[in-house]
């Protein structure tokens, strides 16, 4: 979203919520048992933060709120064709290229609130992978308190495991929208930005695992295990990266190693082993970080995939695409005979499941890696987070 919100944009902003809300409220409750504490009381404007599990959270949210939201996105919705077309007619959302830092977004928000309209912005900036609430950047605090605006915290529970982030199927268990907190702008400048930003972390904190043991509910579907492979990219078995495959309500191993996904999101083994994927993905994180330290990989390989390469202008037009692999080494990617040096890159993110941005010193635009529906861009933006503590 850019530019003033004229009074005849904000008109049909406002009739886009009226209409769609109750349709919406009625599916969501219908397909996903939904209940939530409302935020129709709560008066605007106001920023409003939530963690971030569903493609549908901001319907959920928008039904919560019961009013008219402006909501920030992905850069990655300019290129939907028709669907970018309603998107920015009928809601505006606020762009935010990932993988950046995002000044312009800041500012943009700022405006919108100090304009008199509500905005809500997912801060983790990514859907879980492992059932966690991600990292929420320090300087959250900070963009509260400027505002001038209440803040107000709201946490979904259930999401996860209704739609891991890796799978290509809807569970139907239950969610619920919890209001955590309203901060005044009064309560806000009592506080510090980092006290605003720890206090955010806490509200918004979500383990979807912690939660299953005290409810134990039954997240019900089809395929209840494919796509692990698009997050889970290391046997827990064999150590081995790239050799796990999903069918069915199965996870397994080139080496042997089987595993059935069941609907409290568990997995069990042959051996009777009981796994998370909380627990799966922080074994591998930790394992990675092992491999990394103790081998140089700038001759070997640590892994490779087959992808094609997109270039994007600054217009957010697609301007090339290629077919290739994508090959890990210890001091840089090559990806379809582009070399990009770890110090080189400047940015690196995930948008949809695993598409993979990567933003590259000296180019104006960016790069977009994509897949099929077993690749595993994760492993990529974990090594490039390794190297980046590293330096």
């Amino acid at each position: 979203m850019s530019g003033e919100i004229h009074m005849s944009e904000l008109q049909r902003h406002r009739l886009t919520f009226k209409l769609l809300t109750p349709v919406i409220e009625l599916f969501v409750k219908l397909k996903f048992k939904y209940e939530y504490d409302d935020l129709r009381e709560v008066e605007g404007p106001y920023l409003l933060l939530v963690n971030h599990n569903l493609e549908l959270d901001p319907a959920l949210v928008g039904v919560a709120a019961g009013k008219q939201l402006y909501f920030v996105a992905s850069e990655h919705i300019l290129r939907k064709g028709l669907g970018t077309w309603f998107l920015m007619t009928f809601f505006k959302p606020i762009i935010h290229m990932k993988g950046r830092q995002g000044m312009q977004t800041v500012r943009q928000m700022l405006k919108t609130l100090k304009d008199g309209h509500s905005v809500c912005l997912f801060p983790e900036g990514n859907r879980s992978f492992n059932g966690l609430t991600g990292e929420i950047l320090p300087s959250i605090g900070k963009v509260a308190l400027s505002s001038g605006a209440k803040l107000v915290t709201y946490r979904i529970e259930g999401g996860y495991l209704t739609q891991p982030r890796w799978s290509l199927t809807l569970r139907k268990g239950k969610l619920k929208g919890r209001l955590i907190h309203v901060y005044s702008h009064e309560d806000l400048k009592k506080m510090t930005g980092a006290q605003i930003s720890e206090a955010i972390c806490q509200d918004l904190h979500e383990d979807a695992y912690e939660t299953q043991k005290k409810e134990r509910i039954a997240f019900k579907g089809k395929n209840l295990a494919l796509g692990l492979e698009s997050t889970i990219f290391m046997c827990p078995d064999c150590g081995k990266i790239g050799t796990l495959h999903s069918k069915g309500d199965h996870f397994y191993c080139d080496c042997g190693f089987d595993a059935v996904y069941d609907v409290y999101g568990e997995l069990s083994d042959k051996q009777g082993k009981h796994y998370t994927v909380t627990e799966l993905d922080r074994m591998q994180q930790k394992k990675l970080q092992e491999l990394v330290e103790t081998t140089n990989g700038i001759e070997e390989p640590l892994f490779t995939d087959k992808v094609f390469l997109y270039e994007i202008d600054e217009e957010h037009n697609f301007i090339d695409k290629r077919e290739g692999l994508i090959t890990a080494y210890g001091d840089r990617l090559i990806c379809c005979e582009e070399t990009f040096t770890y110090e080189e890159i400047q940015g690196m993110a995930i948008y949809s499941r695993n598409a993979m941005i990567l933003h590259v010193n000296g180019h104006k635009g960016h790069y977009e890696v994509k897949s099929d529906e077993s690749f595993c861009a994760l492993k990529y933006l974990y090594l490039y987070q390794l190297k980046e503590k590293m330096k």
